[in-house]
């Protein structure tokens, strides 16, 4: 049992109304004795120091960037810890700006290591989040300098997981990581020891980054998934990386205690003295993660102990190898279980996809519909075209299905089976095509031949008139017929000479 002193309990017992609160106290932390949380140039460990410099980065809304200057990338949000926490004077890094909420760790070149509640396929992917590395002070006072090599966004979330079970989730960027190096990542399929002294790198309450080396583990599931430890973590520490001695990843920071407790008109930090010996701030060990990320269809990572993707690609997971279907009327059934989520669409779809193409030879009616869990259909001319038609929910009353509607011109087409999160299944997907006549708007058919064209000098005058008599410029040398047909030319300049003779009167 947690035992706490004499005079911290009335500040536990009386939470501040203005306290700012997270997702729930499961997604919090505190101080475990003496606070250890250190800035990044003032810590004595090269190796933890070095880390924290190339592979640590903080979740924040791109509205507090400014990327106008590729080469200068400035943080523009102003609020402070002590303004946004309601700080009591004295309290550690209250006038440090708090633009972040989650921490993350580069694992390979193009994905990030963190929490599952920290991870949101429909907000973080497409949407309006960022990730930042590099986000710390390089002496008192001073920011780093950051650039677009610092900044990137999520492509697509994998080894996605945020239950009673486990919490975490691995994010791939939307292109490979410039400048950074990637950790080593402990992949053991057990726990540490309880004593095991740990080293958390973060960013707590969304402040610049952190290094805390006073904790230690106190408690392993025996399944060597679970942990604990006393590390000194915030809300806004949620996926940060907790390493050995030697500098190996060995687990993220998934949930803990109150952060702050008030203290009358103004908060302080909840610590908890002495720190507990089978208690503390909850921990995902990455054998389970490392694991599903492995699993996922395709990909190739060196965090895996693979040659090349630990499983293939299934056959359509790709636009470029997805098969080809007639444009007739049909009905397919399939599955969307063992497929990546590549792709997503104008109007969503962040889970598993696959794609189906087709071609036409003429205009066509074209309607798809799905069925079977939480779809999303879309169209694109090709697999790198235009998008046409994009549908996620059909049905209003389930959020279910999907339809969407085109007449379509000639020429090829990929139609995307998407889903609008990681819950998927057997789907029937039910595709009509309807030929049409040509285009009424296409405008006139052209007119018949209208016969032979005349030249003059050899350039072709079409709009000239019918040849002139007596022109040393007419049709005398052009010729419709085989070159062993003299008797052509009299007999256009006879016609010439009837329709003359008609017209007088």
């Amino acid at each position: 049992m947690r035992r706490i002193p004499a005079v911290a309990l009335p500040l536990l017992l009386a939470l501040a109304a203005c306290q700012e609160s997270p997702a729930g106290a499961t997604r919090e932390a505190v101080v475990y004795g003496t606070d250890d949380r250190m800035e990044v140039y003032a810590h004595p460990s090269a190796t933890h120091r070095a880390i924290a410099q190339t592979a640590i980065a903080v979740k924040l809304n791109e509205s507090a960037l400014d990327e106008s200057d590729p080469s200068n990338v400035r943080v523009t949000y102003r609020r402070t810890l002590g303004e946004a926490q309601t700080l009591c004077a004295g309290e550690a890094f209250a006038n440090q700006l708090d633009p972040g909420t989650c921490s993350g760790t580069l694992i390979d070149d193009q994905h990030l290591l963190t929490a599952g509640h920290c991870a949101d396929a429909t907000s973080d992917c497409g949407g309006t989040r960022v990730w930042l590395f590099g986000f710390r002070y390089t002496s008192a006072g001073v920011l780093a300098r950051l650039t677009s090599d610092d900044v990137y966004r999520c492509q697509r979330i994998l080894a996605y997981r945020d239950d009673s079970g486990a919490d975490h989730a691995v994010v791939e960027f939307d292109r490979p990581v410039v400048g950074h190096t990637p950790v080593t990542v402990r992949t053991t399929a057990s726990g540490l020891p309880n004593g095991t002294p740990v080293t958390m790198i973060g960013h707590p309450n969304g402040i610049p980054m952190k290094i805390d080396s006073g904790g230690a583990i106190t408690w392993t599931s025996p399944a060597g998934t679970w942990g604990r430890a006393t590390v000194d973590a915030f809300n806004g520490n949620s996926g940060s990386g907790v390493f050995d001695a030697a500098g190996d990843l060995v687990a993220l920071l998934d949930s803990g205690e109150t952060d702050y407790v008030s203290a009358g008109s103004c908060n302080v930090v909840n610590v908890i003295d002495p720190p507990p010996t089978d208690d503390g701030e909850g921990l995902t060990y990455l054998a389970p993660v490392v694991e599903a990320l492995c699993a996922t269809p395709g990909l190739d990572s060196p965090v895996c102990d693979c040659t090349g993707p630990c499983v293939p690609l299934p056959t359509g997971d790709r636009c470029e190898d997805a098969p080809t279907l007639s444009a007739t009327s049909q009905t397919v059934t399939d599955t969307l279980v063992g497929y990546g989520p590549d792709t997503r669409g104008g109007c969503g779809g962040a889970g598993p996809d696959r794609v189906y193409r087709f071609t036409l030879d003429g205009r066509a009616r074209f309607t798809a519909r799905s069925q079977g869990f939480d779809t999303v259909l879309y169209l694109r001319v090709g697999c790198t075209g235009s998008e046409v038609a994009c549908s996620d929910d059909v049905d209003p009353d389930t959020d279910r299905g999907s339809r969407i509607e085109a007449t379509l011109d000639p020429g090829e087409y990929a139609l995307f089976l998407d889903a609008y999160d990681g819950d998927v299944g057997s789907f029937t997907l039910t595709l009509t095509f309807e030929p049409l006549a040509e285009d009424p708007d296409a405008g006139p058919p052209p007119r018949p031949d209208a016969g032979p064209s005349f030249t003059d000098g050899g350039s072709a005058t079409p709009d000239a008139g019918p040849p002139r008599i007596g022109d040393s410029g007419c049709a005398c040398t052009t010729r419709s017929g085989p070159a062993d047909a003299p008797w052509t030319v009299p007999i256009a300049m006879l016609a010439v000479l009837l329709r003359w003779r008609r017209g007088r009167r």
